[in-house]
């Protein structure tokens, strides 16, 4: 007599963990740019006489901004990964990645922030 065996049932993946760990991979992704684009605009606004034009000015604002909406979008992928993590009968591979990445980036920002706070401060 065989024993009964149940159908295995697939898991599938948590939805909120994919979007929390596209988020982590697009930040990353959108930091190194943004971080290169903001050493090119210092580079041209010293470049000529040592002094900001309005041009360097309005660059380095857009680029904070950008920066503040990644770090947004880092908080909003914590959020996910922490729900990918919750739900039940899903696989939760991605949303752990997500959770873990989007986590780091968080702390490395918040890291440089108090490193830049403490040089400011000499």
């Amino acid at each position: 007599m065989e024993p009964h065996q149940q159908p295995l049932r697939h898991k599938r993946h948590s939805g909120p963990g994919i979007a929390s760990f596209i988020i982590s991979l697009v930040s990353m992704l959108a930091y190194i740019i943004s971080v290169g684009a903001m050493g090119a605009v210092f580079a041209q606004g010293l470049e000529t006489d040592s002094s900001w034009t309005q041009s360097s000015t309005t660059g380095v604002t857009v680029i904070t901004m950008i920066l503040i909406g990644l770090f947004a979008a880092n908080v909003i992928g914590v959020i996910l990964g922490i729900v990918g993590t919750i739900l039940r009968n899903r696989k939760k591979i991605f949303a752990v990645l997500g959770l873990s990445l989007n986590a780091i980036i968080i702390f490395s920002f918040g890291l440089m922030f108090v490193v830049l706070m403490l040089r400011a401060g000499r």
